[in-house]
């Protein structure tokens, strides 16, 4: 089933989607804002097997990759609330960044 869905994290949340049809399989938010005039953060996505890692303002979360529900969430106390790059020895990474546009 892996093999026909596609793993996207936006917003805050991960969505599961068919990549035949473009259809949502689900979606799982991880977590709202943290502050009131913030908005929510990007997220790290990394398929391992039958588990998808996210990692989400400073917290790294291990999700079914079949159901998206959350199976554990690991606050990382004392790291922030930055991004969070994944890696997994044998599995491609993705790394995020952001360019600042400065209007002068």
């Amino acid at each position: 089933m892996m093999n026909d869905i596609l793993i996207a994290g936006i917003s805050g949340s991960v969505w599961a989607i068919d990549k035949r049809t473009g259809t949502e399989v689900w979606r799982t938010i991880l977590e709202k804002a943290l502050f009131s005039r913030s908005s929510p953060s990007d997220v790290s996505v990394l398929i391992d097997g039958d588990l998808i890692y996210a990692g989400c303002n400073g917290r790294v979360y291990g999700l079914s990759a079949t159901t998206g529900e959350i199976l554990w969430v690991n606050k990382m106390k004392g790291a922030g609330y930055n991004e969070i790059s994944l890696a997994v020895q044998g599995v491609n990474t993705q790394f995020i960044s952001r360019e600042r546009v400065v209007n002068n």
